[in-house]
């Protein structure tokens, strides 16, 4: 990937005139004076500044050359200091580096330069049509806890939307976490992975649903690798009932391989070969454990039930999908460039912008003018 930074520039002088008086808004100025500025900046020292005198309110204000506001760094550092942050260096290795290069700033300068930045970043809304959300969530440490945040991004581009901490983890909390994005984007189709929750909140939005395909082999793998285990520990080696359950698992994970449309309608057969075993009951305060062929029963029935989810790719071909929420785990993984350096966050505010940061410096293949997009 080629990442492509344009940094401001800074001038010595100002190179125009202010167009009207900042308080007032009239255009009638009287040039007032020049001073000069001390900036940390790598390349110079100190600006020019001009004084203006409004003739209609008689106050005076400050004319700074580009790239120079009131504050004691260009903007040139502080831009550099934030991308550095996002770039996984932390904020004593930024000051220092700076240092060498001339514009020295302490580290708490460092961090208030990237928490600014982030805070900025954070405040832009994604704008346009996004036919296909994906959603995925990932755990962070803040202050030696964990944190689940949720990330959404454009399943087609890969370009992350935006991210939100989720503390809580049922069906209406990710239905209240993804509607603004597909009400704005006009979403058609959410792609995830197979926590139900992704389920249910693509309902209530009336989202077309893509399970990811890996999500789901994977699953079937670690449940049908148990469900055996326990068949084998019930059942005789010769019982008719353990040699049924090892076919039928085998045609299953057959089934999930090549994903036929009449896939559905053979897993409803196999379910319905299972509706004899019995869900566990409780007995006295323990409850007892569900047999075997119950969780084969249970596994059907939820392969059955998702099926049309897992094959959406193949069924609307027109969508450009490819079965995998890899877009979502692309984006998880940009997201952790920063957090890699580190030992986890101080902050959900931290975190926050620490996410945005690199988030936006890994989303894109272009050109990236932090300063422009801050200021925007």
């Amino acid at each position: 990937m080629k990442i492509s930074l344009l940094i401001p520039p800074v001038n010595y002088s100002p190179t125009h005139r202010p167009r009207a008086c900042r308080y007032c808004r009239e255009p009638i100025l009287h040039r007032h004076g020049t001073v000069t500025k001390p900036v940390r900046d790598h390349r110079l020292r100190e600006v020019e500044v001009h004084r203006y005198k409004c003739l209609c309110c008689s106050r005076t204000f400050r004319h700074y050359p580009s790239g120079v506001s009131k504050k004691d760094q260009s903007e040139r550092t502080v831009i550099l200091a934030a991308l550095m942050y996002a770039l996984g260096l932390s904020c004593s290795a930024a000051s220092h580096l700076l240092g060498a290069l001339g514009a020295g700033v302490g580290k708490a300068t460092v961090w208030r330069d990237a928490q600014e930045a982030g805070e900025a970043l954070r405040k832009k809304r994604p704008a346009g049509r996004v036919r296909i959300l994906g959603a995925d969530e990932t755990v962070f440490s803040v202050k030696g806890k964990e944190v689940v945040v949720g990330f959404v991004v454009d399943a087609e581009s890969g370009k992350a939307l935006g991210f939100e901490v989720l503390f809580e983890g049922d069906g209406g909390a990710f239905r209240r976490w993804l509607e603004p994005y597909a009400e704005q984007l006009r979403a058609e189709v959410l792609v995830s992975d197979d926590n139900d929750s992704y389920s249910v909140a693509a309902a209530e939005l009336g989202l077309s649903h893509q399970l990811c395909v890996a999500h789901v082999r994977k699953y079937f793998t670690k449940r049908s690798k148990s469900i055996l285990e326990q068949a084998t520990n019930e059942w005789d080696e010769q019982d008719q009932r353990l040699q049924k359950l090892e076919e039928d698992l085998r045609e299953l994970r057959g089934l999930l391989k090549e994903l036929p449309e009449e896939g559905q309608r053979r897993i409803g057969q196999l379910h319905r070969e299972y509706l004899w075993a019995a869900p566990p009951t409780r007995k006295g305060q323990e409850a007892k454990q569900a047999t075997a062929a119950y969780r084969m029963r249970m596994l059907t029935l939820k392969l059955w039930s998702d099926w049309n989810k897992i094959r959406l790719h193949l069924a609307r071909p027109e969508l450009g999908l490819d079965g995998t929420n890899n877009a979502s785990e692309r984006g998880i993984s940009k997201s952790k460039v920063r957090y890699k350096s580190m030992r986890g966050y101080k902050s959900i505010g931290g975190m926050a912008n620490g996410i945005v940061l690199t988030q936006w410096l890994y989303s894109y293949e272009d050109e990236h003018d932090l300063n422009k997009e801050m200021a925007a």
